[in-house]
């Protein structure tokens, strides 16, 4: 078993693409093979699977509200209702994961503040800032199992 990285986020709509980018840079800081990233538009059921059978689970995603460029990270815990499937959250996936699969890993959410989601596949100026640090904060998750401090968001 290894953690599973999932880089959320629409690559067409400025900042709402923070987290599949942070999810291509991990390649640069994590060992060949020390993680399962993937990139996604949105949560789907069929992450359940691979979900099921990470050691850690890290999702990054960009967020709306609080300072452009704060990152916050927090961990997340399997529970809510599954009956969305064109909606999911992590916390509703990890539910499916253990309900389908017996099994849902330790999660984290890791949430930089966005700018702007505008049209365009340019990052703002302070997403763009703060993308070494998200990365930074991955790698961390990814290298500690999950066992660091929460940072929990000023707003």
């Amino acid at each position: 078993m290894k953690p599973l990285v999932i880089g959320l986020g629409n690559p067409l709509r400025g900042d709402d693409s923070a987290g599949q980018r942070a999810a291509e840079l991990l390649y640069h800081c994590l060992e060949p093979g020390a993680a399962d990233v993937r990139l996604c538009h949105q949560l789907t059921p069929e992450l359940a699977e691979p979900l099921s059978r990470a050691s850690l689970a890290v999702f990054v995603d960009a967020r709306d509200g609080g300072e452009p460029g704060e990152i916050c990270a927090r961990r997340v815990e399997s529970f809510g209702e599954t009956r969305h499937t064109h909606f999911l959250t992590p916390s509703a996936l990890l539910l499916l994961a253990k309900t389908l699969y017996g099994s849902a890993p330790r999660a984290w959410l890791v949430t930089v503040s966005a700018a702007q989601f505008e049209f365009g596949a340019a990052l703002s100026p302070e997403v763009e800032q703060a993308m070494p640090e998200l990365v930074d904060r991955v790698c961390g998750l990814v290298a500690a199992e999950g066992d660091l401090p929460e940072m929990p968001c000023a707003s």
